[in-house]
């Protein structure tokens, strides 16, 4: 099926200064991109006032869902869950969201690699109306993941995104023409 034609946002999950899942979130861009895929790189802290916690205005996150095909999640694992930052980017929007897959990374400095927070996101973006793939991705030892220069030192997580990718783009090819019967 011809990728290009499938718009999939890339959002990662915390807003805080020594966060690591930005370096994740812009390796799954990448191999979006590498396949022809529209991709953006969706920062939360876009979506927060500078020195608040307060939101910004949630329209521009809910326009961007409504033109996007899939979602992919990426998110650090805080005390056994995911920040409080990414539900509140998540709960900004509703029928946006509809009948949308989506896929989850999860990121942190244990051997699970965020996989505590991958399954509570599946809930959440279940209650969202979205269709959680099965292909989850789990940088895990997020300290020996990365060399100096930001690159990935383990080849093999470029199979695991790439297999993530297979699975959501059949899934987004497949809601797609069905939310278009509707």
């Amino acid at each position: 099926m011809e990728n290009t034609a499938l718009f999939i946002p890339v959002l990662f999950g915390s807003i805080r200064d020594e966060r690591i899942s930005d370096k994740d979130a812009a390796y799954v861009a990448s191999l979006l991109k590498a396949r022809g895929i529209q991709t953006e790189l969706i920062d939360p802290k876009s979506l927060h006032k500078a020195e608040s916690t307060e939101r910004k205005d949630p329209e521009p996150w809910a326009s961007l869902m409504e033109k996007a095909d899939a979602l992919v999640i990426v998110s650090p694992e805080y005390n056994h869950g995911y920040p409080g930052a990414l539900k509140e980017v998540l709960d900004s929007c509703y029928d946006e969201y509809k009948h949308k897959p989506v896929a989850i990374c999860g990121a942190s400095g244990g051997g699970l690699g965020g996989a505590r927070a991958v399954e509570q996101l599946r809930q959440v973006v279940i209650e969202l109306s979205m269709v959680p793939i099965h292909n989850a991705v789990y940088f895990s030892m997020h300290q020996n993941l990365w060399d100096e220069k930001g690159q990935i030192k383990d080849p093999s997580y470029a199979e695991r995104v790439n297999t993530m990718i297979d699975e959501l783009t059949w899934y987004a090819h497949a809601l797609k023409a069905a939310r278009a019967q509707n």
